[in-house]
């Protein structure tokens, strides 16, 4: 697919497919990291479909940069945050991650993110 990332100290692989991984954190943090096709959808509409079914689940969307080649948005929901970081890579695909953790983990989660959003990388193209 063409990215590279960091996965954070402490996080456990849970389930592995030849498009992405899902790991769990302490105090039950989930990340997810996978690969896209965009297919017809531009970068642009895929990210904004995906804010949008996020939305509907019931995710109150606090925070939103969206450009051609990255986007970011999180989110709370129940006492938890999600991030979610998305990358173009090699034309028509995309590499994303996203992670919910505990809103009560915020300051030292805010570290964790930085270098995960540093580390996810095209690779490749």
């Amino acid at each position: 697919m063409g990215f590279t990332f960091d996965v954070p100290p402490g996080f456990v692989l849970t389930q592995h497919s030849d498009q992405g991984a899902a790991f769990q954190g302490e105090q039950d943090a989930f990340l997810a990291v996978w690969g896209a096709r965009l297919g017809r959808a531009s970068f642009r509409a895929e990210i904004e479909h995906r804010m949008v079914e996020d939305e509907m689940a019931g995710w109150k969307l606090t925070y939103r940069r969206l450009t051609s080649t990255w986007a970011s948005y999180s989110g709370i929901k129940n006492g938890e945050i999600r991030y979610v970081r998305a990358i173009r890579v090699c034309n028509d695909r995309a590499a994303l991650f996203t992670i919910d953790y505990s809103r009560s983990e915020k300051t030292p989660y805010d570290r964790i993110i930085v270098r995960m959003v540093r580390s996810l990388k095209a690779e490749g193209c």
